[in-house]
């Protein structure tokens, strides 16, 4: 069968011997309240940052996509050799390589200006978009070398979502101060 357990000792409990430990002072508090005590929260006003500290700015969602169709370009070239033989097949597959060149080219660009200018390049992603949606079935969903190109579609239509132009109040609006 099992041992039995030795017998449980609780720290700070009565019968223990005062010469143990010299260091140890036993909590004055009710034996229900368990918990430290809380403190006050306070409010911080008019804190400067140090001189020394350069002021941090927040990694941009446009960075982002660019970084991720960096990724896809990437992914996409190693199916480079897939797209040759596929395309050179002939019938819908020249149709689809044809297509998926000119969105390809549309979101490199695309991504080339969102980089480089906020809301620029729009409708280059939405071209992008729209090319590799009607380059995707000709292709054959659901093979290996698909998925770059449909990760592609989503990342033009999340490039178009951020090249969307700043909007910006009227001058004669009541919000301007």
């Amino acid at each position: 069968m099992t041992e039995p357990r030795p017998p449980l000792r609780l720290v700070g409990s009565p019968h223990r011997d005062e010469d143990d430990d010299d260091d140890f002072e036993p909590v004055e508090r009710a034996p229900h309240d368990l918990h430290p005590p809380y403190r006050e929260l306070t409010v911080v006003e008019n804190v400067e940052a140090a001189e020394e500290d350069p002021p941090r700015t927040p990694l941009s969602p446009r960075f982002v996509i660019v970084a991720l169709i960096a990724f896809q370009l990437l992914a996409a070239s190693s199916f480079l050799g897939k797209y040759r033989a596929l395309a050179q097949g002939g019938g819908e597959f020249a149709f689809a390589a044809a297509v998926s060149a000119l969105a390809s080219l549309c979101l490199y660009a695309g991504a080339v200006l969102l980089a480089g200018w906020p809301g620029r390049g729009r409708a280059l992603f939405i071209a992008a978009a729209a090319g590799f949606g009607v380059s995707m079935p000709a292709w054959g969903i659901g093979y290996g070398w698909d998925w770059p190109l449909a990760f592609g579609a989503i990342l033009a239509l999340a490039g178009a979502w951020f090249a969307r132009p700043e909007v910006r109040p009227d001058d004669e609006s009541a919000a301007q101060p």
